[in-house]
């Protein structure tokens, strides 16, 4: 995820008139900056992803009109200040709302005992944070390196950079990425799972979104 944030143009700025005669009374006192305004991004800390606020979704369609919206229940990830970004999801934590499903895709489709982790990873410059407004937010598209099941493909992630907090980033998918399963030999898996569940189709397109929080 390329977060070479700029700070954004139109900034508002607020101004204060007076009209009329000059008043008696005191100008009220200057507010004194909070440790909220005053903190700033390091260059040299590393940026922690936060797991609780943090959700990776995949979408899956049998049938060939029924979709549902899964999860994963463990995430974690780092930032470094050399600009890395790496991000790993525990494939045991995947979450359908059902268990006997969950189970299925653990054994079946990720093999989770010989892969128990999906990967994400990319090159991240983050000198711009610090130019940008907290509330601001940028559009940006950049590739990422996804590895599963012992592959690794590139995608165009087309993300949403929003700066939430003195030192808080939020990273979000502004368009799902588009999967295919065959693109790290889960297709067989996909099949697998058609069959026992007695489905006439399960499709092996899976479009994925990530909103992942990382703070310092």
């Amino acid at each position: 995820m390329n977060l070479r944030l700029t700070a954004l143009t139109g900034v508002c700025a607020l101004t204060l008139a007076a009209c009329g005669a000059p008043s008696n009374e005191a100008s009220p006192a200057p507010v004194e900056p909070t440790a909220a305004t005053e903190a700033t991004v390091d260059a040299d800390a590393e940026w922690h992803l936060v797991d609780e606020e943090s959700r990776l979704t995949f979408v899956s369609t049998k049938a060939e009109e029924i979709a549902e919206v899964h999860t994963f229940d463990s995430i974690m990830g780092t930032v470094s200040p050399q600009g890395l970004a790496t991000v790993d999801v525990s494939l045991n934590s995947v979450d359908t709302n059902i268990e006997q499903r969950d189970e299925r895709m653990r054994t079946m489709l990720f093999d989770t005992q010989a892969y128990p982790t999906l990967t994400v990873t990319a090159e991240t410059p983050l000198d711009g944070f610090s130019d940008l407004e907290i509330g601001d937010r940028e559009r940006i598209n950049t590739p990422v390196t996804v590895s599963l099941h012992g592959q690794e493909r590139v995608y165009d992630a087309d993300l949403y950079i929003t700066r939430i907090g003195p030192k808080k980033v939020l990273v979000e998918t502004a368009s799902p990425v588009l999967t295919h399963a065959a693109d790290f030999g889960l297709d067989v898996g996909v099949e697998a799972l058609r069959e026992v569940a007695n489905l006439p189709s399960i499709s092996p397109a899976v479009p994925v979104s990530v909103s992942f929080v990382f703070e310092q």
